[in-house]
């Protein structure tokens, strides 16, 4: 296997707006994860609103075991609180180049 720079993982669940989605933030955080803004346009002139299809939140760790256990810890926190998980899944990253 190559190198690898980091591991990320994203954690998928159900639709959350609002009051929902502020406790899902804080829940996240807590394991040092983000949820994405997901934010769609389908014209230039419209106003981005956010995605109706599912609430996903991502975090990175520099070995597979330790971002396992915490996206594990993750996933069980949500659910005990009442939020459906669809899918989590961890990815190896071994090329990474931002452009401007």
């Amino acid at each position: 296997m190559e190198n690898v720079l980091y591991y990320e993982s994203h954690v998928t669940l159900e639709p959350v707006f609002d009051e929902k989605l502020e406790q899902v933030k804080v829940i996240c955080a807590g394991y040092g994860f983000k949820v994405a803004d997901l934010l769609f346009k389908k014209r230039a002139q419209d106003t981005a609103e956010r995605s109706e299809c599912d609430t996903f939140c991502t975090g990175r760790g520099k070995t597979l075991i330790g971002l396992q256990a915490l996206m594990g810890m993750l996933v069980a926190e949500l659910t005990l609180s009442g939020y459906k998980v669809w899918r989590q899944k961890i990815e190896a990253v071994v090329y990474d180049v931002r452009s401007k």
